[in-house]
C-alpha cells in the first residue's frame, strides 16, 4: 500500500479532522502531484523535440529530477515495493547518465569529473609506468580540490606547498628545476604524499569520501605496495626518465617526451577550446592520448608542445625557477622549460580559478543520438509515472472514503 503523507498517523490513531477534510486533503495531495506529473510530460515532449541539443538535455534533467522527487514521496516503507524500487533505479540511471553528457557542455569544474575517469582509465589500461604515477598523484590533488567543500574536507593548509609543486613539476612532460627544489625536493614530495596523505584519506572513507569517488579509487591504488614502489621509484629518476621533460634536455633526458599529465592536457585543452582549434569529436581523442595526438592536431611538429604551451597559453612562460643540478648540486636555471608564473607552484587557489572557468563544449553527433535515446527512454518513464499516479490516487481515494 502507498501511503503520502496521510493526514493520521502511522500508528492507526485517526486525525480528528472531519472525514471530508481527510478525503479532501488526501484528494489535494495526489491531486497535485498529477497535475505537476501532466505538465512535466507535456514540457518533456515539446522541449525536447524542438530545442538545441543542450535545451533538450536541461528539460530532460529537469524530469529525471522531478521524477525522483516523485518517487521518493511514493515510496512506501515496504522495501519490497517492486514498482516504486523499479522506477528509483530507471529513473537514477537515465539521471546519471544525463549528468555526465551534460557536463561538457557546462564547462567548469563539472566537466574535469568525466575527463579526469576517463584519463585514469587510459593510463591504468596498458599497465602503468614511470611518470605515470606521478600523473595519478596528480589527478588525486586535482579531485581533492575540487569537491573539499562538497566532501566537508579541512585539508591543512600546510598542504598547500605539496599540491603545488605535484601541480606545477611532477607528472609527464613538467620535471623540471623549481626554487622549492631545494626545501622540497621529490623524494619528500612523494614520500609525504605516499605516508601522510594517502593513510589520512583513507580513514576518510567512505564518509565524507564516497567509494565509488576518483579519490577513494586512487588511495586503494596507492595503497598497494607495489604501486607505492612505483611512485617511489620516480623520485630516484627524476632527472633521468624521458617522459619528464616537454621539450627534452639534450643533457639529462634526449629521448622525447610521449605523454602528457593531467594538468598540461587541462590547459592546452582548455586554451585550444577557446581558440577553436580542436572539435567536439576530438576531445576523447585528446583527453586519452599522448603527445603526438596533440602535435598532430594543433599542427605542431615534434616537440613542439612546450613552445606552445609558453607562447600561447595564459600562466605559463619559459622557466626562471632554480633547482639542484643533479650532476653537480649547483643551482641552474633554463628557459627551455614551462613555468608556471607567479608563486613557486601552482598554488590550490590559482588552480581552482583555471579550473572552475574550463570552457564547455558542444556535443558530437553521437553524443546527440545518446540524449536522443535517453530522452525516449525518460518519456517513457514519464507516461508509466504518471499512470502509476493514478492508480495511487484511486487507491487512496477508495481508502480516504472508507476512513
Amino acid at each position: 500500500m502507498i501511503n503520502i503523507n496521510l493526514p493520521y498517523s502511522d500508528n492507526g490513531i485517526r486525525s480528528h479532522k472531519p472525514e471530508s477534510q481527510i478525503t479532501g486533503s488526501i484528494k489535494g495531495n495526489i491531486d497535485s502531484l498529477v497535475n505537476e506529473s501532466e505538465n512535466v510530460a507535456s514540457t518533456l515532449e515539446l522541449q525536447t523535440e524542438f530545442a538545441t541539443p543542450k535545451g533538450a538535455t536541461e528539460a530532460l534533467m529537469a524530469a529525471s529530477l522531478h521524477q525522483k522527487q516523485i518517487v521518493a514521496q511514493m515510496m512506501s516503507s515496504n522495501p519490497e515495493d517492486a514498482i516504486a524500487l523499479s522506477l528509483a533505479a530507471s529513473i537514477e540511471a537515465y539521471g546519471q547518465q544525463l549528468e555526465s553528457i551534460n557536463a561538457w557542455t557546462e564547462g567548469g569544474s563539472a566537466v574535469l569529473e568525466p575527463m579526469m575517469t576517463m584519463m585514469y582509465q587510459a593510463i591504468l589500461e596498458d599497465g602503468v609506468d614511470g611518470t605515470e604515477y606521478e600523473d595519478i598523484m596528480q589527478l588525486l590533488v586535482i579531485d581533492l580540490l575540487l569537491h573539499e567543500e562538497e566532501w566537508g574536507l579541512d585539508l591543512d593548509s600546510s598542504y598547500d606547498v605539496y599540491f603545488a609543486q605535484i601541480t606545477e613539476h611532477f607528472g609527464s612532460g613538467l620535471h623540471a628545476p623549481y626554487s622549492e627544489y631545494d626545501d622540497h625536493p621529490p623524494e619528500e614530495v612523494i614520500d609525504w604524499f605516499l605516508y601522510d596523505l594517502i593513510p589520512e584519506l583513507a580513514t576518510q572513507i567512505p564518509n565524507p569520501i564516497p567509494n565509488y569517488s576518483l579519490t577513494a579509487q586512487i588511495v586503494a591504488f596507492y595503497s598497494e605496495p607495489a604501486n607505492q614502489e612505483g611512485l617511489e621509484e620516480c623520485a630516484d629518476n627524476y632527472w633521468t626518465d624521458p617522459n619528464g621533460f616537454i621539450n627534452g634536455s639534450d643533457e639529462l633526458s634526449p629521448d622525447e617526451c610521449e605523454r602528457l599529465s593531467p594538468i598540461l592536457k587541462i590547459f592546452i585543452l582548455a586554451d585550444a577550446a577557446e581558440e577553436g582549434l580542436i572539435t567536439s569529436e576530438e576531445w576523447d581523442q585528446l583527453i586519452e592520448g599522448d603527445a603526438s595526438d596533440y602535435e598532430e592536431l594543433l599542427g605542431l611538429e615534434d616537440g613542439g608542445l612546450g613552445e606552445y604551451l609558453m607562447t600561447n597559453v595564459d600562466g605559463w612562460a619559459p622557466s626562471d625557477g632554480a633547482g639542484s643540478d643533479p650532476e653537480s648540486g649547483e643551482h641552474c636555471e633554463d628557459d627551455r622549460y614551462p613555468d608556471f608564473t607567479g608563486s613557486a607552484g601552482i598554488y590550490p587557489q590559482d588552480l581552482l580559478n583555471v579550473l572552475n572557468n574550463f570552457p564547455g563544449r558542444e556535443l558530437t553527433e553521437e553524443e546527440i543520438e545518446e540524449v536522443n535515446r535517453i530522452g525516449d527512454q525518460v518519456k517513457m518513464l514519464q507516461q508509466t509515472l504518471l499512470y502509476w499516479l493514478k492508480i495511487c490516487r484511486d487507491e487512496q481515494m477508495a481508502m480516504a472514503q472508507n476512513i
